[in-house]
């Protein structure tokens, strides 16, 4: 599956439909206009120009998010260095779903994680219960 930015300078290939998607309302995300499917990186390809961002008013920001460099899309994330270093060795990126045609995406759930309210302590908790993407269905 390819997905594009807006002005379909940066795509995004994926092996397959992500197991969920993250559909989180913390700052970040919701700001980004991401909503997330998390893959090992070699199941994904993105070809064009992409900037990144990496939030500054965090000590150890966990993802670095790109952007189509023309139209300012986001389209994925990567792990910081820094969370690396901290945590157990991890391979993953988060695809920014949105790029995606949602026919290609039926069949798969959808969370909603209460990031806005996380202390960044233990599990997230949900904002409201999950929905499973089928014709029609806005998410």
């Amino acid at each position: 599956m390819t997905g594009s930015c807006l002005c379909g300078a940066v795509s995004v290939t994926i092996e397959a439909q992500p197991e969920f998607i993250n559909d989180c309302n913390c700052i970040l995300c919701r700001k980004a206009g991401g909503a997330w499917g998390y893959f090992a990186s070699s199941s994904v390809a993105t070809t064009g120009n992409t900037v990144s961002f990496v939030r500054r008013d965090k000590v150890s920001p966990a993802v670095e998010i790109h952007s189509c460099e023309t139209c300012a899309t986001t389209t994925h994330f990567v792990l910081t260095e820094s969370f690396k270093k901290q945590n157990e060795p991890v391979d993953q990126m988060g695809v920014n779903m949105r790029l995606f045609d949602p026919d290609e995406l039926k069949g798969v759930e959808v969370r909603y994680p209460d990031g806005k309210e996380w202390t960044g302590e233990g599990s997230f908790g949900y904002r409201r219960s999950p929905l499973t993407i089928s014709d029609g269905t806005p998410w």
